[in-house]
């Protein structure tokens, strides 16, 4: 018989395994997960930051955006 999955018993026994893999990981093994996870953690940030500057120079070199009037109030129309 093959087994039925739903998205609750896979995710459960997803973090089941998960479990399993931590709780058998030795102190050293954890140590350089934690290090890589803050490096990977800060090398995002970085590049998320540097993004953000570069959009942020890019509409003061534009100037303000102004939107049709339609868009400013919300009254947006649809055109079929």
């Amino acid at each position: 018989m093959i087994p039925r999955w739903n998205h609750a018993s896979a995710l459960a026994a997803l973090l089941d395994a998960l479990e399993a893999d931590l709780l058998g990981a030795s102190p050293e093994e954890m140590r350089a997960a934690l290090r890589e996870t803050g490096r990977a953690r800060e090398s995002a940030v970085g590049e998320i930051r540097s993004l953000l500057r570069d959009a942020e120079a890019e509409g003061h070199n534009r100037g303000p955006l102004v939107l049709p009037s339609d868009e400013r109030d919300g009254m947006g129309t649809q055109r079929h």
